[in-house]
């Protein structure tokens, strides 16, 4: 059940939003709703909602001026997933490209500690055939969803949230 407070938060998001980004979120946010997930506004300074369970955020929905919906999801439990975000996890994050920070392939003893002790990475296969293994203990933005990716993310979002039930549940 959400409070009045949270369901404030998320008619504010919808109302900054265009009508397809508007039908993209809806089903997303009633799943996350379903599941159990908090929405609570994320301190930073354009419009920004979190969804939150087990102290694990599952995604972020962003407003942008200029870019209008940035959507954030971790699915870092899924085994597979589509091309778009495969290409989501081949991008390096912006935060690295600032500290000229190069990719590297993730492992166990290169966890950052988010994923709590059981690991999960993102994964893609790189120009040369290579897995390529990335940090999976958080969200990532995925540029580009459209309503089409919805049911892609809905099962996304239920195999990461299985996983953080095995977890913390």
């Amino acid at each position: 059940m959400i409070t009045i407070k949270q369901s404030g938060l998320i008619d504010e998001l919808l109302a900054q939003l265009k009508d397809n980004e508007t039908s993209f979120c809806k089903p997303i946010i009633s799943n996350l709703l379903d599941l159990g997930y908090a929405p609570r506004k994320h301190k930073k300074s354009t419009f920004v909602i979190e969804f939150k369970k087990y102290g694990r955020i599952m995604t972020k929905m962003e407003v942008s001026r200029e870019k209008g919906l940035i959507f954030w999801l971790r699915f870092s439990a899924g085994a597979e997933y589509s091309q778009i975000f495969q290409d989501a996890v081949k991008r390096r994050p912006e935060a690295w490209v600032k500290r000229n920070q190069e990719w590297e392939n993730h492992d166990v003893q290169k966890c950052c500690g988010l994923c709590k002790g059981n690991p999960r990475f993102y994964h893609h296969i790189n120009d040369n055939g290579n897995i390529i293994k990335r940090c999976g203990g958080y969200t990532i933005v995925v540029p580009g969803v459209t309503s089409k990716d919805v049911p892609e993310i809905l099962r996304l979002i239920k195999e990461q949230d299985e996983y953080f039930n095995m977890l913390c549940g």
